[in-house]
Parts: structure tokens; C-alpha cells; sequence
């Protein structure tokens, strides 16, 4: 899953970036499927991913029904939502059936970690609002060279495929 995420991290003007997404999933079917001699760590995660499955599975096929059949995104079809709906509040059930999935500590830690990512969400909105109007329109660039213009030029003719004459 790691070498998945290093790829996937790479952008799209890398050709291996392409891998990341599955090479992920690989990773992930692996531990899913092929879980034998996991530490108590790699164990706790197998457990909780399988739990979550009947949880997320039903949410997320929820939750494209929701946003394909909804008035915003194209048009409404009252059954598309309502089926979305019921699998949403099916997983939601899911998750509140079973006991053992909330605690008092659970909940309050996971309240914690919301505040926690709210704050930081705050102060990186607030870092960058600061530093686009502190830094400012210092001065307007030079005009590109003879040398640039044409640099530019066959890069965009090699990448877009282009020849001198606007072909």
C-alpha cells in the first residue's frame, strides 16, 4: 500500500503515477484476503477493515444513488433517492447496532480528532489568506525572450503534437 501511495503521490506528468491507485488496492486486497502471521497492530486493522465493510459498502452505493438521482447533479428521480436514502440509513444502522462500535471514549475521542482537524483546516485557511496578502503583486514579469518564445513553443508542439504552422 505504500508503494502504491509513493506512485500515486507522483502527479500526472509521471508515467508510473498511473500504478498508484491500484497497486493500493493490491495492498489492501492482500491484507484482506491473505491475512496470516499479522502483529497485533496489522491484526486490529484486518478486524476493523472487515467490519467496516458492511458499513461502507452500503453507504457509498448510497451515496452515488443520492448524488446521481438529486436535482443538482441532473434529474431527480424520487426512486433513485429514496433507494439512496435507505441504503444510507441501512449503513447507519449498521454501525449504531453494533455496540460494541461506540463508547463513551470512542465517541469523545473521535470528537477530538474532528476539533483537531477542524483547527488545523482553520489555521491552514488562515496561513494562506495571510501570506497571498503579505506577499502581494510585487511587479509585472518581463516579457518572454526570442529564446524562451521559442522554448515554450516546441515544448507545447512536442507535448500537444503541433507543428510550426498551427497544425
Amino acid at each position: 500500500m505504500a508503494i502504491g501511495n509513493s506512485f500515486h503521490r507522483m502527479g500526472p506528468s509521471f508515467e508510473r503515477s498511473r500504478f498508484g491507485f491500484p497497486l493500493m488496492l493490491l495492498g489492501l486486497t492482500c491484507l484482506i484476503l491473505f491475512p496470516e502471521d499479522l502483529a497485533d497492530r496489522e491484526s486490529e486493522l484486518h478486524t476493523s477493515i472487515l467490519r467496516s465493510i458492511a458499513l461502507i459498502v452500503p453507504f457509498s452505493i448510497g451515496a452515488i444513488l443520492i448524488l446521481r438521482y438529486s436535482p443538482t447533479y441532473g434529474e431527480s428521480r424520487t426512486p433513485g433517492l429514496v433507494s439512496g436514502w435507505l441504503l444510507v440509513v441501512i449503513s447507519w444502522f449498521i454501525l449504531y447496532s453494533d455496540k460494541s462500535a461506540i463508547s463513551l471514549s470512542g465517541t469523545t475521542r473521535g470528537m477530538l480528532v474532528l476539533l483537531g482537524v477542524f483547527v488545523s483546516l482553520v489555521v491552514v485557511i488562515i496561513g494562506t489568506y495571510l501570506s497571498e496578502r503579505s506577499s502581494g503583486l510585487k511587479h509585472e514579469s518581463e516579457p518572454l525572450s526570442n529564446e524562451e518564445e521559442d522554448l515554450v513553443r516546441t515544448i507545447l508542439e512536442r507535448h500537444l503534437g503541433g507543428d510550426e504552422h498551427g497544425n
